[in-house]
């Protein structure tokens, strides 16, 4: 009886996060806080009829590290590369590794000046898991913005997402290094694109060769083996998920001269989309009960606790400052809103969290400060996405109104767009 209850709520919560998912899209709340609190909700309910819950820890990191690949790999197929968003991509590139290393100095320096470590290094692991911009929050959340803000944000929490757990992984060799690390970590990271570059090829191959029906998760257990067998050796081994991820998208651009002869265009494009398909909805899966569970985790009261609202209030303060100051480098005279608030702390956040080494973990700056830093960062994020839109909305509005009284003016990117609908309209009636 207990497995038909047990196979009850597992359906229950995969429709209640899809629903969640329209929800969020028509209220401006990201389905995250939803799917956390549903977590919370479930936890204080088996406190109040004493039920016993298992150890629910190892199954958040299992699911954690399976989200992060799919992740990584879902963020890489929506990776078109081509020459009209070279800039867009290498703006956001720049944007997202800057926020990153300014982010993470930025917290590492205040823990070290709470001193609550006397280590520099073990402030600075413990805030790079916080200086991380959650693409699993912001990708699904950003349908309601113009189109250049919303392929701005997706591109640069996706380099954020990658950069930050590369930068994780580079900064855990630093203790057993010898000699020259510099020299180790791009001749790792070299070796590593190397061998990404040659499974890549080979994958995509053998993707067009298998004419089975049973395809798909063979494909993703293949790059999941890929993945663990590059952690044990110690690489990056995302870079192998997100180089496979853009030439399977972006095949044109690898497969050229000699390799386009043995490349079967029609055959990748009949599976490609599937496979999109089939990866999107297992991340989708994923982020469902890693949340939930990670809910279940969370000690609601502690997230109130005065020092745990006074250290991640200014770890909140000194990230969108970081970030207000990088985006005004970056989009001069453009507004920065609602993009400086789009910031949220998710997924990565908490797995990077949890693969702190126990002789590096910091005893006062616990999973509650985590907690309100995620959920602070996600409600920001709300409040930019409602006033963000509502701005739109006006300016589009006397735009539509001067229209034919006004000028043309180059700088103002919302008349270029209302300016090329209406022209394109106009020739669509003619």
């Amino acid at each position: 009886m207990n497995t038909y209850y047990f196979i009850l709520g597992i359906s229950l919560l995969v429709i209640l996060s899809y629903f969640f998912d329209i929800v969020s899209k028509k209220i401006k709340v990201p389905s995250v806080l939803l799917l956390m609190g549903t977590g919370i909700g479930l936890s204080y309910t088996s406190t109040h009829y004493t039920l016993s819950l298992p150890n629910l820890q190892p199954v958040v990191n299992i699911l954690g590290l399976v989200g992060l690949l799919l992740i990584v790999l879902e963020a890489s197929l929506d990776l078109k590369i081509t020459k009209e968003k070279r800039p867009l991509i290498i703006r956001a590139f720049l944007t997202a590794l800057l926020i990153l290393i300014g982010t993470s100095f930025s917290i590492a320096y205040f823990i070290y000046y709470l001193e609550l470590t006397q280590d520099f290094y073990t402030a600075y692991i413990n805030a790079i898991p916080l200086s991380v911009v959650s693409s699993a929050i912001v990708i699904p959340s950003v349908n309601s913005l113009s189109e250049e803000k919303k392929e701005f944000l997706i591109y640069e929490s996706t380099f954020s997402d990658i950069l930050g757990i590369i930068l994780f992984d580079i900064v855990l060799l630093i203790p057993n290094s010898t000699g020259n690390l510099a020299g180790k970590v791009g001749g790792g990271f070299i070796f590593t694109l190397i061998i990404s570059l040659l499974s890549g090829y080979l994958l995509i191959l053998l993707f067009q060769k298998i004419n089975t029906k049973i395809k798909f998760f063979l494909f993703l257990s293949i790059l999941t083996s890929l993945f663990i067998l590059g952690k044990i050796m110690h690489l990056s081994s995302l870079i192998l998920v997100l180089t496979f991820g853009l030439m399977l998208e972006n095949y044109p651009i690898f497969f050229k001269g000699k390799l386009k002869k043995i490349f079967n265009k029609d055959k990748i494009n009949e599976v490609k989309e599937q496979f999109k398909l089939i990866t999107f909805e297992t991340a989708f899966l994923i982020r469902t009960f890693f949340f939930v569970l990670f809910g279940m985790t969370i000690d609601i009261k502690g997230v109130f606790y005065e020092d745990v609202v006074i250290t991640g209030s200014f770890i909140l303060g000194l990230t969108f400052l970081v970030r207000f100051i990088n985006l005004k480098a970056f989009f001069r005279g453009k507004s920065m809103f609602p993009e400086v608030l789009m910031a949220p702390r998710g997924l990565i956040t908490v797995l990077l969290f949890y693969k702190i080494p126990e002789i590096y973990k910091i005893s006062h700056f616990s999973k509650e400060v985590i907690s309100f830093v995620i959920l602070g960062s996600a409600a920001l994020m709300m409040i930019g996405l409602w006033f963000g839109k509502k701005k739109t909305s006006e300016d589009a509005f006397e735009l539509y109104e001067n229209f034919d009284h006004a000028h043309h003016s180059p700088k103002n990117e919302l008349w270029d767009e209302l300016y090329k609908n209406h022209e394109k309209n106009s020739a669509t009636k003619e």
